[in-house]
């Protein structure tokens, strides 16, 4: 048993072999080197494009951590998708690097008088005696597991990743569900579906990927392709099912699919993604998703001449 001072005994004891109380995996940072966005007298004798330097990292939410060494303080906190592209765009005219983390690390605090570049070394457990942005960024790309990076592709990465996750989540339906009856089958897809949507951090990746639609189509394509696609195709298996069974009468049952996603979220989505209204509570979700269900159906069930139709046939 180590004792440490006035340290508690089990603290001490459960310490990993670098002297940390949790084991943590390496990550990947990317590290942007940027122009200055305001003219300092220093400017001139560093260079063009690289005056600062400062880190990012995507979390599984669609946030970003970011780590900016400021001349006053170390700015760390964590930015909403929105603001991390206004960060990554400045990144974009200089040079954007992903880097792996050392753990433990190499780096040292005998360095003394820090900058960006001194203290951005020091997050990557980089050992480096230079005192510039640009020294740095020789350093690192010189590294063989280096990468360049764009915006736009770390977009779609994370978006992807957080879409499809959330997407996959609220379209799992077991084995038990898909035999209830079709109006409590779409009841439970509805309600998840909605609840999903409202996801503060869903709402923030798809204002981005609506008010980045412009700058950056591939991103705001794949936030659709993992988000209302997949929805669309699992509703329209559901009704072709259903429309074989005789439980309604569709012409195209992706057009049904599609119809009953937009009566689902109606505006309440868009006022949500826009900030207009508060989220909905969960039973202002169920509610919305039962009179979605009751007005789709009512208008899908088959007519009585469909239904002696479809008899003469099988007759």
């Amino acid at each position: 048993m180590k004792v440490v001072g006035d340290v508690p005994p089990d603290l001490a004891n459960s310490i990993d072999e670098h002297g940390s109380l949790v084991t943590v995996d390496p990550a990947d940072w990317i590290v942007c080197f940027v122009p200055g966005l305001r003219r300092q007298w220093w400017h001139r004798f560093v260079h063009h494009r690289h005056k600062h330097v400062f880190a990012m990292r995507p979390t599984s939410t669609g946030s970003w951590l970011l780590v900016e060494p400021w001349w006053t303080r170390m700015m760390v906190t964590i930015l909403p998708p929105a603001d991390a592209v206004r960060f990554l765009r400045w990144g974009a005219t200089g040079d954007i690097l992903r880097i792996r983390e050392a753990v433990p690390g190499k780096a040292s605090q005998i360095r003394g008088w820090s900058n960006c570049a001194v203290l951005s070394a020091f997050l990557l457990g980089r050992p480096s005696w230079t005192w510039t942005p640009h020294g740095l960024y020789r350093q690192l790309i010189r590294e063989r597991s280096t990468r360049r990076e764009n915006v736009q592709q770390l977009l779609v990465d994370q978006f992807t990743k957080v879409v499809s996750h959330c997407s996959s989540n609220a379209l799992s339906v077991s084995a038990d569900q898909l035999s209830l009856p079709l109006r409590e089958l779409l009841i439970i897809i509805g309600r998840n579906l909605l609840e999903t949507m409202m996801t503060p951090s869903l709402l923030e990746v798809c204002y981005t990927a609506i008010l980045e639609a412009d700058r950056y189509p591939d991103a705001t394509r794949a936030y659709a392709q993992h988000g209302p696609t997949p929805a669309i195709a699992v509703l329209t298996k559901i009704l072709e099912r259903a429309k074989q069974a005789g439980e309604v009468d569709l012409a195209d049952c992706e057009a049904g699919a599609r119809q009953f996603l937009g009566m689902l979220h109606g505006d309440v989505h868009l006022e949500a993604v826009l900030q207009l209204r508060e989220i909905p509570t969960l039973s202002e979700i169920d509610l919305r998703a039962r009179n979605a269900v009751k007005v789709f159906l009512d208008g899908a069930e088959p007519d009585e001449a469909s239904i002696l139709a479809r008899g003469a046939l099988t007759a």
